[in-house]
């Protein structure tokens, strides 16, 4: 089974269905679960903050191991590796921005405590 099809399977049993979502993998393989699970709860309260109607997921693993933290947006499924509070925030701009009910709005410059 291919990782797209993995992670639609996934989501689909969260009942995450076309809305969109930034999924983080807090797999033991591809960065300390410590470092993923801070930037997950980082996002999220971004995420809510900024009035993104962006729901942040996390997922066991989402075999796009070595290049962690490891992040894919949902529902185009677009994987991104080694990313950082900066970027997480920023797909998080980017998919509340195809919202159109969600103004857009801008990604912090520094990393949050």
């Amino acid at each position: 089974m291919g990782k797209k099809r993995k992670l639609r399977k996934s989501l689909h049993k969260r009942e995450i269905d076309d809305a969109p979502a930034l999924v983080i993998c807090v797999g033991k393989s591809c960065a300390r679960r410590e470092v993923s699970r801070q930037l997950a709860e980082q996002t999220r309260a971004y995420a809510t903050a900024s009035g993104a109607r962006v729901r942040v997921a996390v997922l066991g693993c989402l075999h796009v191991c070595k290049k962690g933290p490891v992040a894919a947006t949902w529902p185009d499924i677009e994987f991104h590796k080694r990313v950082d509070f900066v970027r997480a925030c920023r797909l998080v701009d980017e998919l509340a921005a195809e919202n159109p009910d969600v103004p857009e709005k801008t990604c912090p410059i520094e990393h949050a405590p």
